[in-house]
């Protein structure tokens, strides 16, 4: 518990430290006709919430070598994000370092999904699909937190919920994992949220940006692909991170079929519509 408490902590301080920054490093997001928020916000919640989970990961258990390989392709997301939040990158050039990053934590750090459970009593194994469906999946995962990230507490609020699943999965033995890193995120989330959400304020004092909504969705596919891996029920993912996903799909699939990128911005994804309502 004393891990939650000291991510929570930490966070909270960075976030008070380069809210007075951000304006500074060029890190602000200003409105526009497809976003709510009124006021230039300081994006660096990404930033904060990786920091007080590596500092606050050094309270528990010695991180396995996966984990650490995890750790070091979030670390060049935050990166990767923070140069996107300033400069707006090519999005070939963006998703080839997503896609790189995720073949590591695949390959590396234990990511590969290889099997999806079973449909009457036949295991569904996906043999040589293993790797590239595991990549699509990271790939999905990383850019459906970051598509999801335009409501005051969305995305950090589905990452609670998620990590809430993952710690209970963990403290009942279906998932073989140290608490230590998923209850530094648990705490991080949580003192992002603290800014990030409408109940304590009026408005979002912060947000996670692109350096946040990428590494946490790199995270939680790690955590998805363990479920995989390990749990009697994969299909446990889908009630832990399926809206996210969903809501991606669906966007991709309405902008191709109006013959536009799929990566084009618009407001048709579920927090656009239920704004208008």
């Amino acid at each position: 518990m004393s891990i939650f408490f000291v991510s929570f902590f930490v966070c909270v301080v960075l976030i008070f430290l380069l809210r007075k920054l951000a304006r500074g490093w060029g890190m602000l997001d200003h409105p526009d006709e497809r976003k709510q928020h009124t006021h230039p916000t300081p994006t660096v919640g990404g930033i904060a919430m990786f920091v007080a989970v590596l500092i606050a990961v050094k309270f528990g258990l010695a991180l396995t070598y996966p984990q650490q390989i995890l750790l070091a392709c979030s670390a060049a997301l935050v990166a990767l994000g923070v140069f996107d939040d300033k400069h707006n990158l090519a999005v070939n050039l963006r998703l080839m370092i997503q896609v790189t990053l995720a073949l590591i934590v695949i390959l590396g750090a234990q990511g590969t999904v290889s099997h999806i459970g079973t449909i009457f009593g036949i295991p569904l194994n996906l043999g040589l699909l293993a790797v590239p469906l595991s990549l699509i999946a990271f790939v999905g995962g990383i850019n459906a937190m970051n598509m999801i990230d335009g409501a005051d507490g969305m995305a950090g609020g589905m990452a609670l919920i998620t990590m809430i699943g993952v710690v209970i999965l963990c403290s009942m033995g279906a998932l073989d994992i140290p608490l230590n890193l998923p209850v530094a995120l648990l705490g991080a989330l949580a003192g992002f949220l603290t800014f990030n959400s409408r109940v304590f304020m009026s408005r979002a004092k912060i947000f996670m940006g692109d350096a946040g909504s990428m590494w946490l969705g790199l995270v939680l596919g790690w955590f998805m692909a363990k479920i995989c891996q390990q749990a009697s029920d994969p299909s446990v993912i889908f009630w832990l991170f399926g809206l996210p996903l969903i809501d991606t799909l669906a966007v991709m699939f309405r902008r191709m079929r109006s013959k536009k990128s799929p990566f084009k911005a618009d407001r048709t994804h579920l927090h656009h519509v239920l704004e208008m309502r």
